[in-house]
């Protein structure tokens, strides 16, 4: 009950025509989804199909259109551009960043900075640091 209250006081606050589920297709959305259509039928849900789902979560999702508006969008880009342009985050992003950011600057004083985290630039862990020399992104 207290969750069907939170989702009425957001869909009153915002309108109906001004918000969506973000649908994964997985347990926790499916769940929420059901919520939500049990009151506000009409109310969206997006799955973002990347590429990389299960067949059987893509083939779900569109079963479950059959109930609802469900909307499938793609990225612009796929998971095989975003390896190939970005690199694959071995380590967590926020270090992946980091990295990355030091790999891409011309500037010795600015890697300076990125390496031993001063001035407010995040710092390479100590355990990452030989991956500023990796022959990968």
């Amino acid at each position: 009950m207290k969750t069907k209250q939170r989702i009425r006081e957001f869909v009153y606050h915002f309108g109906e025509d001004s918000v969506y589920v973000s649908f994964s297709g997985g347990k926790d959305s499916t769940v929420l989804l059901d919520l939500v259509w049990s009151e506000f039928p009409n109310v969206p849900a997006v799955f973002c199909n990347t590429g990389v789902e299960f067949p059987e979560i893509v083939q779900f999702v569109k079963w479950v259109q059959t109930f609802g508006p469900v909307e499938i969008i793609r990225p612009k880009l796929s998971f095989k551009q975003v390896l190939a342009k970005y690199g694959y985050p071995v380590v967590s992003k926020e270090q992946s960043q980091f990295i990355y950011e030091y790999r891409h600057t011309k500037s010795d004083y600015m890697k300076g900075l990125r390496m031993n985290g001063k001035g407010g630039y995040g710092k390479i862990s100590e355990k990452w640091k030989y991956l500023t020399e990796a022959p990968f992104e």
